[in-house]
């Protein structure tokens, strides 16, 4: 009988161990396929304050999103005043709880920046 209890005990461990695992493999999903869907918005839009998500592309009640552009950083120096060469900001993605504000999640995209393009020299 002790051996069927202590079988029992460690099966339910293993049990146990398996959902929390799933739980967060479900919850970077989540957090990535949001971020995706906002990504995927917002890269449409050249300028800097694109309108806000619409409630079916971003089908969320748990976070919200917030964006925001800033200048490349870490790029190659061989990269850099190079003639023709349009130049790079970065769109920084927030997911975000919405009471706190508390970043959950960050992505973030270099694109070139169309607002800024036409001062390339022709």
């Amino acid at each position: 009988m002790a051996i069927m209890a202590l079988a029992l005990t460690a099966f339910f461990a293993l049990s146990q161990s398996a959902v929390n695992r799933i739980d967060k493999a479900y919850a970077n999903w989540e957090r990535t396929h949001l971020l995706s869907q906002a990504a995927e918005y917002y890269l449409l839009f050249a300028e800097e304050e694109p309108p806000d998500v619409p409630p079916e592309v971003f089908e969320s009640n748990v976070y919200d999103v917030e964006m925001r552009y800033e200048p490349a950083e870490n790029l190659p120096e061989e990269l850099n005043d190079l003639s023709n060469q349009a130049p790079l900001r970065t769109l920084i993605i927030d997911l975000v709880t919405p009471g706190s504000r508390e970043v959950v999640d960050t992505l973030k995209i270099d694109r070139i920046d169309w607002e800024n393009s036409g001062d390339m020299d022709q």
